[in-house]
This record gives C-alpha cells, structure tokens and sequence, in this order.
C-alpha cells in the first residue's frame, strides 16, 4: 500500500512538473493509405516527456526512453496506440494495429524538448467507407492537447485537428 502511495505522489509531482515543462501540447501524424498492402501507414511525432508521462500513467511503473529495455517500452507504446489511435468501422470493430518501430527525432535531442516519431500501421481493408479515426493521443493527460493529422490516400490531402472536444473523426467525409 506504501508502494502505490508513493507511486501517486511520484506521479501527481511529475505531471505537475511535466506540464509545465513546455507550452504546447501537441502531436503531429502523417498517414498514407497503401492502396496495395489495404494498411493506412502511420508516423506519429511527440514530446518524449509527454509520452513517458502517458506510459507511466498507463503502467503504474517508471517508463523511460533511456532505461526502459527496448521491447518493455515497445510494448508499453504498441498498448497506448491501441487504445488512442484507432480506426473504427461502423460495426465498432478496430483496425489491427502493427508496430514497426521508432525514431529518436535527432535535430530535437539538441533542444529542451526532445521528440520521437512513431511508426505503424492500421488495417484498411475497405478503404476510408464508414471508418471512424480516434486520434485522442494525450488527450487523457493535456486538456488543451492538439493533434494534428496530414493524411494522404485516393482522393485529396487532408488536414485535420483533434482536441479534446473533438478526438474523433469520420474519414469517408474527407476522403
């Protein structure tokens, strides 16, 4: 009981410090619709301490990008996504999710607040028809967290803004 008492205060102090680490909550997506292989290609850049700070959340244990064991932190990211970055169809289904990995952002390393970008992909097996995105990254933490997603697929480029408000989107509208 000590433990989990412990982990709260730890956790309550961190967000405190975490949220006043930078002012801008946001994250940036850029998804491709690959026509062939029916998958929506993701890459997903954000804020290391802001993730650290969800996956902590999320885990009940320390998380760290620079001592976590890599397949731990892979892990533990592959398990957020799935829960904060969803295609849906009009069933309620999900796409499966498939992890192919990440990227420490190496011009952001130099700066205060490092970045690392995300990769995966998302079954679309029939397009954009009635699929719903889900695009709530820290959102549960930041409630003035902005997500950004610049997709490409058969028709037109698309910018769209998630917030908090707004985590999701019907896609066959834009596409």
């Amino acid at each position: 009981m000590q433990s989990l008492v412990t982990l709260i205060f730890a956790l309550a102090l961190g967000f405190s410090w975490q949220a006043q680490a930078h002012t801008l909550h946001q994250s940036t997506a850029e998804a491709e619709y690959n026509s062939k292989t029916k998958k929506l290609e993701v890459s997903l850049t954000v804020f290391i301490d802001d993730l650290e700070l969800a996956l902590i959340r999320q885990s009940e244990k320390r998380i760290s990008f620079e001592k976590t064991p890599a397949a731990e932190l892979d892990a533990q990211i592959q398990t957020y996504l799935i829960k904060n970055f969803q295609l849906m169809n009009a069933k309620g289904g999900s796409s499966r999710l498939t992890w192919v990995g990440r990227k420490v952002d190496d011009a952001a390393v130099q700066k205060e607040d490092p970045k690392v970008i995300l990769f995966f992909e998302l079954d679309l097996p029939d397009g954009f028809s009635d699929i719903t995105l889900r695009y709530a990254i820290l959102q549960d933490l930041f409630k003035d967290q902005i997500n950004l997603l610049h997709l490409r697929g058969p028709a037109q480029p698309s910018e769209l803004l998630f917030t908090h408000d707004e985590a999701e989107k019907r896609l066959d509208d834009v596409h």
